[in-house]
């Protein structure tokens, strides 16, 4: 594919990145101009203003071991010539034996098979704190946020300060339009999506019941719902809607919303999530997220989108909730119309409660009824008619290893529940900001021991592992991208096909290294350096819908269809 050039920047899709990048450098200087004041209104994920203060610590570390190796930084590190020629002739002396190979016997010093230098962790990033044990109250209101859907399709003037006079790159790009996704799908089986694209064959016969049900779980970028967003959209616009799927009742994490669908709930849910503060018994529902009521009073409403066409339409509200020894009752109303009550009180079991209502645009709406505890999860919501359906449960801060720290019991059952055709799993941002402090031996066998668990629980359902987008680095030396990127990448990718899991290359498909920096400036990528804005999710999730359909092409072929 052709190099793309617009308003000064390079964009490569599919193809490998310059080894020394030579990116121009954004109007604004991340790392320098753009201060942690008054972000509260644009921190979209939650994460910026700490992403930014790492930053900011890890170019000054950068500089402050640069001034100790380098003598000749002037006022900044003032030294004696006498002192400089001494620190240089040691330079020479002990450095210059690692010039040449055959200067190999003279070096006094061993090197390490690799090095990497990472930019100190961020917020959604490294290794967490030590999580208590228990619930926290939420911040505040969860407010409907289905506007955000906008950001799908704004333009860059309506982005921050990088974004800002720079060509629209998406628009450059003709998205939507393009007939060949900038990288294909992995699957040195040539099976793992099969069942899934069996499925599609009975939707798009429009067969009574045929559901094709897409369960999706990833980190913060996930959780944003921009790139799966436009998935689901370009899937429900093909195939058809069959319902939005599942969504948390209230918000665990800053910046977690899904678009085409409207949320809202009170401040008073207690939360716990997978990620902490922990559940002592381990069990958070399908999005790793537990919220717990304590009082009377306590609401959560969830219904059709009034803003865009898609997700207008639900025929079935299907509430998950756990059964506990004393548990309260609440009351499930139906478009501000004539309320029932549930009680959650039993044995302590995992339980889903079915509303059924006439296809249309309609609103759920859950309310505790005494002080007793009230435990839910989420709400799926589906159709009865041919189409499909896309669960995106993002995690903020989540590695892939954090979904184990459900009870696998429970866990497993769960999954069952879901009826998933397809499972993406979609972490390895926070990986990269871990740095070396996690070996790659010891991720692939944490990630190999989740991906078991899936397969286990729902082995009838299609598996890909999407891997992790470009992040970028302040450091110039660094080629703009951090280097876990690439290995965080590869090691996906080789347990990916020693389990027999479609794989698709986010990395790649968006130019390799370097990439994200160029999409910073363009409009596509957030100031944090690692997060797509929405229209940055909307080039990702047409992708990979262009991806997903190229396969399922040659699926129906090999079928010959």
């Amino acid at each position: 594919m052709p190099d793309l050039w617009v308003a000064g920047i390079v964009f490569r899709s599919g193809m490998a990145a310059r080894k020394e990048p030579n990116y121009p450098e954004p109007e604004l200087r991340i790392d320098a101009k753009l201060g942690t004041e008054g972000l509260e209104g644009s921190d979209v994920f939650g994460e910026l203003r700490i992403t930014l203060e790492a930053e900011r610590s890890a170019d000054a570390k950068r500089r402050e071991n640069q001034a100790i190796a380098d003598p000749t930084l002037g006022a900044a590190v003032p030294v004696s010539r006498k002192v400089a020629f001494t620190v240089l002739s040691l330079w020479l002396l002990v450095g210059l034996p690692y010039a040449h190979p055959a200067l190999a016997k003279w070096r006094l010093l061993s090197t390490p098979e690799v090095a990497i230098v990472e930019d100190a962790p961020s917020a959604a990033g490294g290794p967490l704190p030590a999580a208590s044990m228990g619930e926290a109250k939420l911040p505040g209101e969860t407010f409907d946020q289905q506007s955000r859907a906008k950001e799908l399709e704004a333009r860059n003037e309506d982005r921050g300060p990088i974004a800002k006079k720079k060509t629209d790159l998406a628009v450059a790009l003709n998205v939507g339009k393009e007939k060949k996704p900038p990288r294909s799908i992995e699957d040195p089986s040539g099976k793992a999506l099969d069942r899934f694209f069996a499925k599609l064959q009975r939707v798009e016969k429009k067969e009574p019941g045929a559901v094709a049900r897409v369960l999706y779980y990833g980190d913060s970028i996930v959780a944003s719902d921009f790139v799966t967003g436009q998935l689901r959209r370009r899937l429900q616009s093909r195939f058809g809607d069959a319902g939005h799927g599942y969504a948390l009742i209230a918000n665990a994490w800053p910046g977690w919303f899904h678009i085409d669908v409207a949320r809202a709930a009170s401040s008073e849910w207690h939360v716990s999530t997978c990620v902490g503060p922990y559940a002592e018994d381990g069990i958070y529902g399908l999005g790793c997220a537990s919220f717990q009521a304590h009082s009377k009073g306590v609401w959560s409403t969830i219904g059709t989108a009034e803003l865009a066409e898609w997700g207008r339409s639900v025929s079935k509200f299907e509430l998950e909730f756990l059964k506990q020894p004393g548990g309260g009752t609440l009351t499930l109303t139906v478009d501000d119309g004539e309320s029932r009550e549930l009680s959650t009180d039993g044995e302590k079991a995992l339980a889903w409660e079915s509303v059924l209502v006439p296809d249309g645009a309609h609103k759920l709406t859950l309310r505790t009824l005494d002080d007793k505890p009230v435990r839910l999860f989420g709400v799926r919501m589906e159709r009865d008619v041919p189409g499909i359906t896309l669960s995106a449960c993002g995690i903020t801060g989540a590695r892939a290893r954090f979904l184990d720290k459900q009870d696998d019991e429970q866990f497993a059952a769960i999954l069952k529940a879901a009826k998933p055709d397809l499972v993406v799993l979609a972490f390895g941002s926070n990986e990269i900001t871990d740095g070396t402090m996690v070996s790659m031996e010891s991720y692939r066998e944490t990630l190999s021991a989740v991906m078991a668990q899936v397969e286990k629980a729902v082995p009838e359902a299609a598996r890909m592992l999407a891997g992790p987008p470009d992040m970028a680095s302040s450091n110039p030396s660094q080629g703009r991208s951090r280097p876990m990127v690439h290995f965080i990448t590869e090691n996906q990718k080789k347990v990916t096909a020693e389990r027999g899991w479609a794989f698709w290359d986010q990395y790649r498909a968006m130019g390799g290294g370097g990439s994200m920096w160029s999409w910073i400036q363009a409009g596509l990528g957030s100031p944090d350096m690692f997060h797509p804005t929405g229209q940055g999710g909307t080039v990702l999730g047409n992708w990979e819908y262009l991806a997903l359909m190229e396969a399922y092409d040659a699926y129906r072929a090999h079928a010959g269809e």
